[in-house]
C-alpha cells in the first residue's frame, strides 16, 4: 500500500457507513482481526472518533509515524482523520468502539464538555496496567453497550448516548491521573484549555501572547503552566503540532512540500524547510523518502 494512498473507512474495510450523528458501533477485536490475521492496515477515518479497549493480550499499534508495543489493561484514544493501524496477538480480548463525532460533540453544550473534549484533539494511550478497580468499573459499560447495541428497544440510543459518556468519563479519570501531576485546579483548567486552543489555531501560528490573551493570564503566568503539565513551553507546544500535521502530511498525502507549507499557513515554503528541519532534523523531502517504508 501506497501511503499517499491510505484509506479512508467508515468502519475498517467497509466503504460506506450511515450518514446518521447518532451512529455508533461496538465489536470485539477478534470479529473483525482474526480473519485478517490479526492486522489492521493503517487507515483513517473522516467522521468516525474510536475508542479500542483492550482487556488482555498484545497489540503493536501505529498512530500516525509512532508506534507503540501495549501489554494487558489500555485504552486507545483514535480521534477522526488521524492515521492508525493494528496488529493484535491472537486471541487479543478487547473491543473497538466507533462513534460519529456529532454524538460526541453534543456534548460540548453540556457539563460534560470540560472532560470529553479533551480526548477529541489528540490520539493518546491510558493505561490500565495497575488500576484495575478503575478498569472493573469501566468494562461492565462496555458490556452494557454491547447489549444495547445487540437489542431494538425503547430508548436504546438515549441509553447508548450515556454508556459513551459514561465510558469517555471513566477514561478521563484514567488518563488524567496518569499525565497530570497538577495540584492547583485551575492551572489544570489552564493546561487543558491551552492544548485545545492550540488544536483550533496551530494553522494561524498564534503568538504566546495571543494564547495567553484568549485564556485571560498572562503569558508568564501560561508559560509556566504549560511547562508544569507538558514540560514545555506554550511555543513548543505548538511548533510540536504543526510538527506532527506536517509530517502526516508528507508521509500520507501526495501534495507537493510547497502544498503542505502552505496548507500549514507558512507564507514561505522556505521558511517551512527551515522549521522542519529544525525541528525533525532533516528537511521534509528526505523525512517523506525515509518515511516511505512498510508499516507495521
Amino acid at each position: 500500500m501506497k501511503k499517499a494512498n491510505i484509506p479512508h473507512f467508515g468502519l475498517y474495510g467497509e466503504s460506506s457507513w450511515i450518514n446518521n450523528p447518532e451512529f455508533f458501533h461496538i465489536e470485539d477485536i477478534e470479529s473483525r482481526s482474526s480473519n485478517l490475521g490479526w492486522k489492521i492496515n493503517p487507515h483513517r477515518h473522516t467522521q468516525l472518533f474510536q475508542i479500542l479497549i483492550l482487556k488482555s493480550g498484545e497489540a503493536k499499534v501505529q498512530l500516525d509515524e509512532q508506534q507503540h508495543k501495549l501489554q494487558g489493561a489500555w485504552a486507545i484514544i483514535v480521534p477522526a482523520g488521524v492515521v492508525h493501524g493494528f496488529r493484535f496477538a491472537p486471541d487479543t480480548d478487547g473491543r473497538v468502539i466507533s462513534i460519529a463525532e456529532p454524538l460526541v460533540e453534543e456534548a460540548y453544550q453540556e457539563k460534560a464538555a470540560n472532560f470529553i473534549k479533551p480526548l477529541l484533539s489528540q490520539p493518546c494511550y491510558i493505561n490500565f496496567n495497575g488500576h484495575r478497580n478503575l478498569f472493573s468499573e469501566l468494562w461492565p459499560l462496555i458490556q452494557q453497550l454491547e447489549n444495547e447495541s445487540a437489542r431494538i428497544r425503547e430508548g436504546r440510543a438515549l441509553m447508548s448516548e450515556y454508556l459513551i459518556k459514561a465510558i469517555l468519563l471513566l477514561l478521563h479519570r484514567q488518563r488524567i491521573s496518569g499525565v497530570t501531576s497538577i495540584s492547583n485546579k485551575a492551572e489544570g483548567s489552564h493546561a487543558q484549555h491551552l492544548k485545545e486552543l492550540i488544536e483550533q489555531n496551530y494553522r494561524q501560528h498564534w503568538s504566546s501572547d495571543q494564547y495567553a490573551q484568549a485564556l485571560g493570564t498572562s503569558t508568564s503566568r501560561l508559560n509556566r503552566v504549560s511547562k508544569r503539565a507538558f514540560n514545555q513551553s506554550i511555543l513548543d507546544l505548538a511548533h510540536d503540532r504543526l510538527l506532527i500535521e506536517a509530517k502526516r502530511s508528507l508521509i500520507y498525502t501526495a501534495r507537493s512540500v510547497e502544498e503542505i507549507s502552505y496548507d500549514l499557513g507558512f507564507k514561505d515554503p522556505g521558511y517551512f524547510s527551515r522549521f522542519f528541519k529544525r525541528s525533525a532534523g532533516i528537511p521534509p523531502g528526505k523525512f517523506r523518502a525515509l518515511s516511505n517504508q512498510p508499516s507495521i
